[in-house]
């Protein structure tokens, strides 16, 4: 199926769910938009489904779902309206979701209209989601409404450091630049409970595949220049004990050498930690030097692992030609497609562990 089928269908809703400017309107005369997901349900059919809040005189909130249907004849608009006395308006969208089925189609011409529109903000969370959305957007997920739950969400696990720095600005950014493809967060809704499974990498508009949760700090780590709260459990198999260690601060650097003739990229990781819990009695310097060189296997393992991953795969979520095309002398971008899967590329790490925490 070509990506163009699903163009018209979108605008059509969120031209509908766009009408409006919040500023002006008294919150009880409309309904505020904070969440819209997308389900494909053929070939040529999307449901998409818009979250209100409903506030309550008791000052809880609860969830209102409008959801239709359509084909690209239909206009979508009209069957949302006969749903309510009141209009629509997005001006507090938090979040969006994309079915993994749609996902796979491609999202570029859905998201083309948040880019246009003056009311959404370029920090709105675009999320890729496991489950039937209309069936889980009619689900409360806590006190407050979905779309602030699910942003909020998001945001605490990018300052926790499981998830890298996301939004539409940054989707957009990567999809149209060279030398670097997009990420999504990747959420699993079952039941009544929402969780972050990954991270769903993609090729140009397309989902791909999912970093598991696992891997999801060493991702942000490889991803970005300099990154902070990133924790990570070590196993010392010959002393049967385990450790928690936190990164205060990792920083990372790149060495190319002929970036556009065979490239040889080094990624390196200078990571300073502290111990937070350690199972096995008290923490020696030997103990200490243990657990760095076991920590620096581990992460450049799992990371040389990805990266091989995505080059066999011809992605590239971590922009690494995007450090090529900054270093080299001249950039051609269909010689680099060429060149990256065959790249040598290897990730250096060096952990200082400055001091320790809690002892268990």
């Amino acid at each position: 199926m070509k990506k163009t089928s699903f163009l018209m269908c979108p605008l059509l809703v969120i031209n509908f769910l766009l009408s409006g400017c919040i500023d002006q309107q008294i919150l009880d005369d409309v309904e505020l938009t904070t969440a819209v997901g997308y389900d494909l349900i053929s070939d040529d059919l999307i449901e998409a489904t818009a979250v209100v809040p409903q506030y309550q005189p008791d000052s809880s909130v609860t969830n209102k779902t409008f959801s239709a249907t359509s084909k690209l004849t239909k206009d979508i608009s009209d069957k949302l309206t006969r749903q309510s006395s009141k209009p629509f308006v997005s001006g507090k969208l938090e979040v969006t979701l994309y079915s993994t089925e749609l996902a796979k189609e491609g999202l570029r011409n859905i998201i083309d209209i948040f880019e246009r529109d003056p009311h959404i903000g370029s920090r709105l969370y675009l999320v890729i989601a496991e489950g039937e959305l209309k069936k889980q957007l009619n689900i409360q997920y806590g006190t407050i409404d979905n779309g602030m739950f699910l942003s909020k969400m998001i945001e605490h696990n990018v300052e926790s450091g499981m998830l890298p720095k996301t939004n539409l600005h940054q989707f957009t950014k990567s999809l149209y630049s060279d030398g670097i493809d997009p990420f999504l967060p990747f959420i699993k809704l079952e039941g009544k409970v929402a969780n972050i499974e990954g991270i769903a990498v993609f090729k140009e508009d397309k989902y791909i595949d999912l970093i598991p949760e696992e891997d999801c700090s060493i991702f942000k780590m490889l991803l970005e220049r300099s990154t902070k709260d990133v924790s990570l459990s070590i196993e010392l198999e010959e002393d049967s004990a385990r450790a928690s260690v936190h990164s205060i601060a990792t920083k990372r650097s790149y060495k190319i050498k002929t970036p556009m003739q065979n490239p040889d990229i080094k990624i390196n990781l200078d990571i300073n930690a502290v111990i937070r819990e350690y199972s096995n009695g008290r923490i020696t310097k030997q103990v200490t030097s243990k657990i760095e060189k076991k920590m620096e296997k581990i992460i450049r393992n799992r990371a040389n692992k990805m990266i091989n991953n995505f080059q066999n795969q011809q992605i590239d979520p971590l922009g690494i030609g995007n450090q090529v095309k900054y270093q080299a002398r001249y950039w051609d971008p269909q010689k680099w497609d060429v060149l990256y899967p065959d790249s040598s590329i290897d990730v250096k790490v060096n952990v200082k562990i400055n001091q320790a925490g809690v002892v268990k």
